[in-house]
């Protein structure tokens, strides 16, 4: 049952999973191409995905007000796993600039997709409740 609520979160460990099997793989290899495949593949593809169905998930499931802090947490949650990432390989693959950055990406997809989920579930509860 609780794996039926909150099924974008377990996409987003799946995401977690597959990026750092990615970074491993680039990690091992000697071609440049593999890191920017890892890289593109994760920061622009899953972790916005992630971002995008937690966002649309949550904003129309959550009449509270602290559904809002979600993108905040996908932001730090980005962040978290780049610094872990760099300790994992003991290597300092990202400077501040580039943890910061790349967190933006999947934490406003996030807040977009969470603004659009909740002006459409607000318009479907008026709509239902006007008849």
């Amino acid at each position: 049952m609780m794996l039926k609520k909150h099924w974008p979160v377990l996409f987003a460990v799946f995401a977690i999973i597959v990026s750092i099997v990615l970074d491993v793989l680039a990690y091992n290899s000697t071609d440049t191409g593999n890191a920017i495949f890892a890289g593109v593949i994760t920061f622009m593809f899953l972790f916005p995905l992630a971002g995008a169905l937690i966002g649309a998930w949550y904003g129309w499931r959550l009449p509270q007000p602290k559904k809002w802090l979600i993108p905040f947490a996908v932001y730090v949650c980005v962040i978290l796993y780049m610094v872990m990432i760099g300790l994992i390989f003991r290597a300092d693959m990202f400077d501040v600039e580039s943890c910061l950055t790349l967190g933006v990406l999947p934490a406003l997809v996030c807040l977009a997709s969470e603004i659009a989920a909740s002006m459409i579930a607000w318009a479907v509860k008026r709509m239902r409740k006007n008849g």
